[in-house]
């Protein structure tokens, strides 16, 4: 189809986008989250930002496309746990080879000295990835790996590293992370804003003793 408003330039080809599978989220996106790229979901506590991947993650395994879940902050056993109080069920889907729970475990020695490299997460993933013949991955509280660089410098460098081996890798991800209560990025990590494709931010917020819970659409 041409563009109407110029008959001279290219055809008018829309953005290839994969279905998150979360009731009214698909519609607000027109479509769904865009393939083969990152997905920042950042905001407080409470906000729904864990939920939204962990779906994210679980709807696509049902729908036939695996995926790989990973928590900086919870184990597996509590994410399943989790899940099992909303009906899902991650350990069927585990065992038939559609998902995958990881919880790194960043040591502590490596932390305080500052010589921690992805280098070794990225290993693991890419035989996780392979195995599976994954097609999503979620990062839950990928701010937690910005916290152990003392280096403002090596932080970005190290966060754009996993971009671009997420890109080469095909995946298409969701990037969690905590905000302030004024749900923008610090200025430390806003950089997170510009490196991904989409930014989704999410909020609760009482008024009138009544919770709302928010999501906008900051970026596609």
């Amino acid at each position: 189809m041409k563009n109407p408003k110029n008959p001279a330039s290219p055809p008018v080809k829309s953005i290839p986008k994969v279905s998150t599978g979360i009731a009214g989220l698909d519609d607000i996106l027109e479509g769904g989250l865009p393939k083969g790229r990152t997905t920042l979901a950042g905001g407080g506590p409470g906000s729904g930002k864990t939920i939204l991947g962990l779906e994210f993650v679980y709807r696509g395994a049902l729908a036939g496309e695996p995926g790989v879940f990973i928590s900086f902050e919870e184990s597996a056993a509590a994410v399943r746990q989790n899940a099992r109080a909303l009906g899902w069920g991650l350990a069927a889907l585990e065992q038939a080879g559609k998902l995958v729970l990881l919880n790194p475990r960043l040591p502590t020695e490596v932390t305080v000295s500052g010589d921690f490299s992805l280098k070794g997460l990225l290993a693991i993933l890419h035989g996780q990835v392979r195995a599976l013949r994954a097609k999503r991955i979620v990062i839950d509280a990928v701010d937690v790996l910005t916290r152990i660089y003392d280096d403002p410098k090596r932080e970005r460098n190290e966060l754009y590293a996993l971009q671009h081996w997420l890109i080469d890798h095909q995946l298409t991800a969701i990037l969690t992370a905590k905000l302030g209560e004024d749900a923008e990025p610090s200025g430390r990590h806003g950089y997170l804003d510009f490196m991904t494709d989409c930014v989704l931010r999410l909020d609760q917020r009482v008024a009138g003793q009544l919770t709302t819970r928010r999501l906008r659409v900051i970026k596609y």
